[in-house]
């Protein structure tokens, strides 16, 4: 079963390129922005275009995630979607989905089934509901 390393570098949690950048809810960006001011941060969001009439944004983050410190999310009960169902990464276009190389674990470890990751899963389900994409 899939569980992040100790001492995981985090790189899923660094950006430099916008198409690696998280894509999030309108309502995500809500949760994020109240967390941000907390402490202190500023957040960046641009419009991503729209899925089944459900808007979507891509959050900016220049290097790494405001929200990670010493490789471990301090927002992981409330972080978004996108970050929930990480490793697991979706194509909307295709519908495929499959695991990241970003991910220390799949590099270590290699492709799994999808069981061998059912928090994960469950977030994609439930990302893929909130899209209109599953029923």
């Amino acid at each position: 079963m899939f569980t992040c390393p100790v001492l995981c570098p985090a790189e899923c949690c660094k950006f430099e390129g916008l198409e690696d950048m998280p894509v999030v809810l309108e309502d995500e960006i809500d949760v994020l922005t109240r967390e941000a001011r907390r402490i202190g941060a500023r957040l960046h969001f641009t419009p991503a275009g729209e899925y089944n009439g459900v808007r979507l944004y891509r959050w900016i983050i220049r290097g790494a995630c405001p929200f990670n410190r010493n490789g471990r999310c301090t927002i992981h009960e409330i972080k978004p979607l996108a970050c929930k169902i990480f490793p697991l990464a979706v194509n909307l276009k295709t519908g495929d989905v499959y695991l990241s190389e970003k991910c220390l674990w799949v590099r270590l470890n290699g492709p799994r089934p999808l069981d061998e990751f059912p928090a994960e899963k469950e977030a994609l389900k439930r990302l893929l509901v909130r899209l209109g994409a599953l029923r």
